[in-house]
């Protein structure tokens, strides 16, 4: 029978056992490596959120703001047309309560605005008939 020898299985494990503060170091330099390259895609990444954001803000502003001309507008038309609509009765109103306050003062007897203007132009022309007279008087 043969007999192995031992010899490689123990330089193979001094091998190895010396090898493995390098494959320590290798892991550590490429995590170390990872988290570098993480930290700076991870910078880009949030600056790219950021950029989008704001783009996503400008263009909800801009939404917003065409939206609410057009509100504005269509709220402005409709309060143009109340108002007419509200000048129209406002003028039928006061004409017909006119035409009321004039009937009930007729019927009191009390003179109307008109009335005492034509009784003040006729006041004055009696005026100058009468100083006529008075001055004709004096030179005759």
């Amino acid at each position: 029978m043969a007999v192995r020898k031992r010899t490689g299985a123990k330089s193979r494990t001094r091998a190895t056992k010396a090898a493995q503060p390098a494959q320590a170091r290798d892991l550590w330099r490429a995590s170390m490596g990872a988290v570098a390259l993480t930290r700076k895609e991870g910078a880009k990444l949030v600056g790219q959120i950021v950029d989008q954001a704001k783009d996503a803000q400008a263009r909800a502003v801009e939404f917003v703001e065409g939206r609410v001309a057009d509100v504005r507008g269509q709220v402005e038309g409709v309060i143009g047309k109340v108002q007419d609509a509200a000048n129209q009765n406002l003028a039928q109103v006061e004409q017909v309560v006119s035409g009321q306050v004039t009937r009930v003062l007729s019927r009191l007897g009390i003179p109307s605005k008109a009335d005492v203007e034509q009784l003040s132009r006729r006041v004055a022309e009696l005026n100058r008939q009468v100083k006529a007279l008075k001055t004709g008087a004096k030179a005759a």
